[in-house]
């Protein structure tokens, strides 16, 4: 027996003997959670990254985007032109461009849109490069710089330009943005260059309105490493003496980002003058056109130790930076190596303080998880729902832009459902034109719901405008079928077909102050002309509207191109003009078999009125049944409206009127109908009892209007079990 206590080891020991067990533990779990606070470091860094970077190509989008409407306002090229007038007249005296009315004119019609803009001032060049017209007189008739020069003879292409800031420029007395576009006569030549002046403390803002933790900064660069925007530490960069006198402490186009080898911030002096520094880590990548992320950490321009992601905008012509100190952004990490240390001094102590400080680790790396998830979207409330998922109104957790996110619930979608959606996304998300919908984000939850994120649009679709408010004006008309065609047209000159054009997926909006703005939506239907079948897109089954459906769509799927798409729109645009469907039938089958086989009868005819013959006949054109007997894709189409179209435009005034007059019930039941749906119960589909127990046969899945489709098997196949909708 007391052998037997002598060999028992005493309580009090234990957790002496546990300690190198424990110690392993704790070393291997102190080493998971330090990777998992470096991987979601890099991952908010990139996601900061891509946030800001969105938003301010939308800002220059949108800016561009307004001084093509300015110089696309009559009243602005009558001035021009009386400007250029007297610039030929006096051979460019500036006394003369000065005290033109027309000079006066042009600026106070600029005005609003300046203030409200927060723009640095308007500018328009003649093609020689004479200063025509400012938003002061300083400068006006001289002659522009080369390197806005060079600028302004790219815009005449035909497109925007961004020419970023340079210290050798001197158009402005402080180093500005330009963003310049044409000016034409009425003839659609090319006369002036018209644009405005863009602050860099713009960009800074835009840049920065969200940003990670009191030292990150995102920043924009050439590709020489000279900074475009005002950093956040201009006062600590002066002080350094790391700008030239000239600059005036401010640091666009005179901060270069090259590393100083050493912590300038902590009071050490580089070895070497500062033109011998090389770019830092990040500013390197940028000017050599790559995207990527550093969590390991670098110096930056101040030699302080930092983490950051970049990438370049081809587009744009400059490239952006975000950046955190590596202190701050471990911070989370120092906590967890403090608790650790807490945690071997209380194994020393009691055995009862291991228990505790487990739970102690245990809840500082859920915090440590928490404080690294950044770029996430908060759903506010569901707007739609259907069998596959639901669509909610959203925000975004920094921008605080709304969103609209679609969820797709795996467990009731096939893998090659999933895979469709993901095309969707994909192919979507690389067209940019004004009138389609962007598209921010995709991904998948740690649950396996399926998702992405799409700007919110606060408007009314086509088919509710036709419900509620009937036939719409020629000329309104032409202006809703253009913008849908510049939309597909982009889609069409990259090999993609949307392939479920109808008046759902066109939706009317007010975007900045401009009325009858049109967004296409939802491209899940959309095919690439040119790939090759990979089992995405079962074969023998065509997707659609009856409605809108093309003969060859019904066919065949492999008949299907962009000619199938115009023919949507020469039946969507016969419904605005009409108010009516080109075919009505009791069933899908009948509304197919009219598209087959039977001419549409004229919109003057189904109307009971005339209407402007060439609208008419370019409608009947997209309806015609033979695929080349219509306009080869969207862009053609476009084109043929612009040239044969002579009825009245349809003006910003009469789009407004109609804004405030009848828009106001429609917004206000589609609200209602939102609320309605995000109040309602959530819907069970047995997706297993619609599919049938054979899966052999191919199917034509047609969409109806009321959100339903139509099954149509071939001619000998077993007759539909259950006729209940897909």
């Amino acid at each position: 027996m007391s052998e037997a206590r002598r060999s028992r080891i005493p309580a009090w020991a234990w957790p002496l003997l546990a300690l190198p067990v424990l110690g392993a533990v704790d070393w291997w779990t102190y080493r998971t959670v330090a990777a998992a606070i470096h991987g979601r470091l890099a991952e908010s860094l990139q996601t900061m990254l891509a946030s800001s970077s969105a938003a301010l190509e939308q800002w220059l989008e949108a800016e561009a985007d307004l001084a093509q409407v300015m110089a696309s306002d009559p009243r602005v090229r009558a001035d021009v032109e009386s400007l250029l007038s007297i610039a030929r007249r006096t051979g460019g005296d500036p006394a003369a461009l000065r005290n033109a009315p027309a000079q006066a004119h042009l600026r106070e019609l600029l005005a609003p849109v300046l203030a409200l803009q927060q723009n640095a001032g308007h500018f328009v060049f003649d093609l020689g490069g004479l200063i025509l017209a400012r938003v002061v007189d300083e400068r006006v008739g001289d002659r522009i710089v080369l390197s806005v020069a060079d600028a302004a003879a790219r815009v005449r292409e035909g497109r925007p330009v961004f020419l970023a800031p340079t210290a050798k420029q001197r158009f402005a007395n402080q180093p500005m943005a330009f963003l310049m576009v044409p000016l034409r006569d009425e003839a659609g030549a090319v006369i002036a260059t018209f644009g405005f002046r863009i602050r860099s403390e713009r960009m800074a803002g835009i840049l920065n309105a969200s940003r990670l933790g009191t030292t990150g900064e995102i920043y924009a660069l050439d590709a020489e490493g000279r900074m475009l925007s005002e950093t956040l530490n201009a006062e600590q960069v002066a002080k350094l003496g790391l700008l030239p006198a000239e600059a005036g402490g401010r640091t666009t186009a005179f901060l270069e980002v090259r590393d100083p080898g050493v912590s300038l911030a902590a009071g050490k002096a580089a070895a070497t003058p500062q033109k011998t520094w090389p770019l830092t880590w990040a500013a390197a990548e940028v000017a050599a056109g790559r995207a990527g992320v550093n969590a390991d950490g670098y110096r930056d321009y101040r030699g302080v130790m930092v983490v950051g992601a970049w990438r370049w905008l081809p587009k744009w012509g400059f490239g952006l930076v975000s950046e955190i100190d590596r202190d701050e952004a471990y911070q989370p990490l120092l906590l967890v190596r403090r608790a650790f240390r807490m945690l071997a001094l209380g194994l020393l102590l009691v055995a009862g303080a291991i228990a505790v400080s487990s739970l102690r680790i245990y809840g500082l790396q859920k915090e440590v998880e928490r404080s690294a998830r950044l770029g996430q979207y908060t759903l506010e409330e569901k707007i739609g729902e259907g069998g596959m998922g639901a669509v909610y109104r959203a925000r975004h957790a920094f921008l605080r832009r709304p969103t609209a996110i679609k969820l797709i619930r795996s467990g009731l979608a096939s893998k090659s459902m999933l895979a469709r959606f993901e095309r969707e996304v994909q192919l979507t998300s690389q067209l940019t034109h004004p009138n389609t919908i962007a598209i921010y984000d995709y991904g998948r939850t740690p649950e396996g719901v399926f998702y992405y994120a799409m700007e919110y649009l606060p408007g009314l679709p086509l088919d509710r405008v036709i419900l509620d408010d009937g036939p719409q004006p020629e000329a309104r008309v032409v202006h809703v079928v253009k913008q849908i065609c510049g939309s597909l047209a982009e889609a069409h000159r990259i090999g993609l077909v949307h392939r479920d054009v109808k008046p759902a997926n066109a939706m009317l909006c007010e975007r900045g102050g401009t009325y009858d703005v049109v967004k296409v939506l939802d491209f899940g239907l959309v095919k690439e002309l040119e790939a090759v079948d990979s089992g995405v897109t079962a074969a023998g089954n065509i997707v659609g509207t009856p409605h809108y459906l093309s003969p060859e769509g019904i066919t065949g799927a492999g008949n299907v191109d962009a000619r199938s798409d115009v023919y949507a729109v020469g039946a969507v645009a016969y419904a605005l003009v009409t108010g009516q469907h080109v075919f009505a039938g009791k069933s899908g089958v009948e509304v197919i078999g009219h598209h087959l086989h039977t001419a549409p009868r004229t919109p003057s005819e189904r109307l009971g009125r005339p209407i402007d013959p060439v609208l008419e006949r370019l409608i009947l054109d997209c309806l015609a049944k033979k695929p080349d007997d219509r306009p080869a894709d969207a862009g053609a189409l476009l084109e043929l409206i612009e040239e044969r179209w002579t009825g009245g435009a349809w003006t910003q005034r009469q789009a407004r009127a109609w804004w405030e007059t009848r828009a106001p019930a429609m917004l206000a039941a589609r609200r209602a109908a939102e609320e309605s749906v995000s109040r309602g119960p959530k819907l069970a589909v047995d997706v297993a009892s619609r599919m049938g127990s054979s899966g052999s046969v191919p199917e034509l899945s047609l969409d109806e209007d009321e959100g339903t489709k139509t099954r149509i098997r071939p001619a000998g196949g077993p007759p539909d079990g259950g006729g209940s909708p897909t």
